[in-house]
């Protein structure tokens, strides 16, 4: 059941019109809006901001239908990062494992659901895994028995306590309350971020449709809503919905804007080579988003060839970091 997580590198690189905040609109109100809803009778979840809002209700709702218990998204959230990285690394495993809960095609046939409804179980899609994931764990033992649920997922002692320990991770303690869009509200610091960071997970969802375009919308100021972006303008158009009204940047450019250092919200890293080897991307805080979507920006090896998008924290070396030149955004 286990995926071996291969890893692969590299990311790359107005006032924004409207045209291009309005793609936005539905990632800043989960990412803004909870101010007004916390509080006012939204249903809160169990699982802290460290899990991707969009999969929260996911867990909640195959822990419900499968009899999992409280601690039962928790443990799924958990098998999913352990697994997948929530998603952004869906390759088959070299045991053959695959999908995002990272399933053997044979254990998916006898256990896998239609968690989505749409009258088909597809072990590439979120809610049909996740789902499935639930009713193998139950069918397992779970919750009586997690220690044994979860060794059936994976049969050694090692990722029964890895996965229990980033289940205890994933959920709040005492007094924390979160939901989809308070969580969030409650780590933007303005509005600035909260777009950045919206703008951001929208265009990683159509990175494919976007793709990579070498010297893509440079010269248009604002860029396209979406693209054609290389590094720099990817990088430049997010600066660009964050407000700064910033004209589209090349790699060198990004080196010499804003302030030097790397900022508290947002981090733009720059390289500077002769000819096409110069690079750059963004780095959000740890505060705001998971190891899974804390670097954004093009990729060389992680998705080629196409759009800007997350890339997981653990895809980056030390050595490979320190060749960059950080910036941030004045305020940020």
């Amino acid at each position: 059941m286990k995926t071996s997580g291969g890893a692969r590198l590299l990311v790359g690189g107005a006032l924004a019109s409207l045209v291009v905040f309005m793609g936005s609109l539905v990632g800043l109100a989960l990412v803004m809006g909870g101010a007004r809803g916390c509080g006012s009778g939204e249903t809160f979840s169990g699982l802290a901001p460290a899990v991707p809002r969009r999969l929260v209700p996911i867990y909640d709702g195959a822990a419900e239908r499968f009899h999992l218990g409280p601690r039962g998204p928790a443990v799924l959230a958990a098998i999913n990062y352990r697994e997948t990285d929530f998603g952004s690394n869906v390759a088959t495993s070299s045991a053959g494992a695959e999908g995002w809960m990272a399933f053997l095609p044979s254990t998916f046939e006898e256990w896998g659901v239609d968690g989505n409804g749409d009258g088909v179980k597809d072990i590439f899609d979120a809610a049909d895994a996740i789902y499935s994931a639930a009713n193998y764990l139950h069918d397992s033992g779970a919750p009586r028995d997690w220690w044994g649920a979860i060794f059936a997922y994976n049969h050694a002692d090692w990722y029964v306590e890895e996965v229990l320990a980033a289940a205890a991770r994933f959920t709040l303690k005492g007094g924390e309350r979160t939901g989809s869009s308070c969580a969030a509200a409650a780590v933007a610091p303005n509005e600035a971020v909260a777009r950045m960071l919206a703008e951001a997970k929208r265009l990683t969802q159509i990175r494919s449709r976007t793709g990579y375009t070498w010297g893509g919308s440079h010269g248009i100021s604002p860029t396209p809503p979406d693209g054609p972006f290389d590094c720099s303008s990817a990088v430049s158009h997010e600066l660009q919905v964050g407000g700064f009204g910033n004209e589209t940047m090349s790699t060198e450019q990004l080196a010499e804007w804003g302030e030097p250092g790397p900022g508290e919200w947002v981090t733009i890293f720059v390289k500077t080579y002769a000819g096409d080897e110069s690079h750059t991307f963004l780095r959000f805080s740890p505060q705001l988003t998971p190891p899974s979507e804390r670097y954004w920006g093009t990729s060389g090896s992680w998705h080629p060839g196409e759009g800007p998008g997350f890339i997981p924290e653990r895809i980056f070396s030390a050595d490979y970091l320190s060749g960059f030149v950080m910036r941030h955004p004045p305020g940020l």
